[in-house]
């Protein structure tokens, strides 16, 4: 998981910092906002001019990885693989502005706005919320607007002011998963166990 996991981390430092990458210019995004993803060095190999996926990528996707790469919006923006695909797992909540995903071993959210005014990113996990603490529990019945959102997705709910207002609240409860991710050349593959994502370097992100 070594490889997975300094790809994160030097994301989540981009955020720490106000910084995509280390050599990047400052940004405008303070901590514990959504980290930009900087768009990466071109493919030695021309993917847009290719008819097919390439077949000779240094770590080819599996499975149904392999079937959503595939897909002709996906795999020429992605590029190839960079790594083999690891195991993941966590907790999932949909807050009132977000799908908000975090990573337990990685401690970061993957955070998925619902508007297309702001793209996906990464969020270092600072809640100081210990990892086997009790699980968000929305009441019932649910208000339509969402309820108090607690534990480490209430802190995001409150900390991620770079996306739509989340005003603290939550439409779900905290539930967990788990899934796999891939990193490429232009983004991730994240699957949660039902559905896959695809988060693409500039920001965008579709679902499958």
């Amino acid at each position: 998981m070594r490889s997975f996991t300094v790809g994160l981390l030097i994301l989540a430092a981009g955020a720490l910092t106000g910084c995509a990458t280390p050599d990047s210019e400052p940004s405008e995004h303070p901590a514990g906002s959504i980290a930009p993803v900087e768009e990466p060095a071109p493919t030695s190999v021309s993917l847009a001019q290719s008819i097919t996926p390439p077949a000779n990528c240094p770590h080819m996707p599996l499975g149904g990885f392999n079937d959503v790469w595939r897909n002709e919006q996906v795999w020429p923006r992605l590029g190839c693989a960079v790594a083999p695909a690891e195991v993941v797992a966590g907790t999932e909540a949909y807050l009132y502005c977000a799908h908000s995903i975090w990573l337990r071993d990685q401690r970061l959210f993957v955070i998925l706005p619902y508007t297309s005014r702001h793209g996906w990113g990464f969020v270092p996990d600072e809640s100081g919320t210990p990892p086997d603490a009790p699980l968000m529990v929305a009441p019932f019945p649910v208000d339509t607007i969402g309820f108090e959102a607690t534990g480490r997705h209430g802190w995001l709910a409150s900390a991620a002011t770079s996306v739509d207002e989340c005003k603290g609240l939550s439409k779900t409860s905290e539930t967990p998963f788990e899934g796999q991710m891939q990193q490429f050349e232009g983004g991730w593959l994240l699957w949660n166990g039902d559905v896959a994502f695809v988060l693409f370097a500039d920001g965008n992100w579709i679902m499958f």
